[in-house]
């Protein structure tokens, strides 16, 4: 069996990091991957960004990441922009570099057979713009594994932006998504990211999708010491 450890959109929360970090370290995993969304929301992207740097091996790049690498916040609405804005306030250009330094996808040999695992954002169609939910037609999610195939044979297709749980079985293909470490919007603000084992040989597999508690409290003051909007500040406690 092979375990990754799988997380995303940590926005800055520093505190759900660190939560999410030691989970996953006493868990020893053989592969550690991030989804992208280091920045953006929350009050320390100069502390996410190192620590992420730091343990992951497979990592692409999120939609805020991209944003300030490329100074380009036009997608945006209001409330993020302001949030961008200020981010990139408080970093170096080479903390700036290293958001941008990662892939938009990356694929990963899962197993000895054929098959193999690709990890993106948003999806392989837009990979910093779509937003993969369980209610799209069966026919976008077979467009999704279409265009994978372009590169390779893919099984199973792990997302993230979406900030919610998911598994979706299309045609014996896998699409899953981790939820979101410092940004949950399922109505629960406890931290998500994903354990998920598998058998190189048989592709048989188990995962948890696990769910932490953190110091929101913490992050909650630093936001308002820093006049962060009430919205951002109070949609963590809600995990809206």
């Amino acid at each position: 069996m092979i375990t990754l450890a799988i997380f995303s959109d940590v926005h800055a929360n520093l505190e759900a990091l660190i939560s999410v970090v030691d989970y996953i370290n006493d868990a020893s995993p053989d592969i550690i991957i991030y989804l992208g969304d280091t920045v953006g929301y929350g009050p320390d992207p100069k502390e996410c960004i190192k620590i992420i740097e730091d343990i992951a091996q497979i990592h692409v790049v999120g939609n805020h990441d991209y944003a300030i690498f490329t100074n380009n916040f036009a997608h945006f609405n209001p409330l993020p922009k302001i949030s961008l804005s200020w981010t990139k306030k408080q970093l170096t250009e080479y903390e700036i570099q290293l958001l941008g330094s990662h892939p938009f996808f990356s694929i990963f040999p899962l197993f000895i057979t054929e098959g193999n695992a690709m990890f993106v954002h948003g999806s392989p169609r837009r990979p910093l713009r779509d937003y993969v939910s369980p209610n799209l037609p069966s026919w976008s999610y077979n467009m999704f594994f279409e265009i994978t195939r372009e590169f390779t044979e893919i099984d199973f297709l792990f997302l993230g932006h979406t900030h919610k749980t998911l598994h979706i079985v299309n045609e014996q293909k896998h699409l899953l998504n981790p939820g979101s470490v410092g940004q949950p919007r399922d109505k629960d603000p406890l931290a998500s990211f994903m354990i998920f084992k598998i058998n190189e040989k048989s592709k048989e597999f188990e995962y948890e999708h696990v769910r932490l508690e953190y110091d929101v409290d913490t992050t909650c003051k630093k936001m308002e010491e820093l006049n962060f909007h009430p919205f951002l500040i109070n949609r963590l406690r809600r995990g809206i």
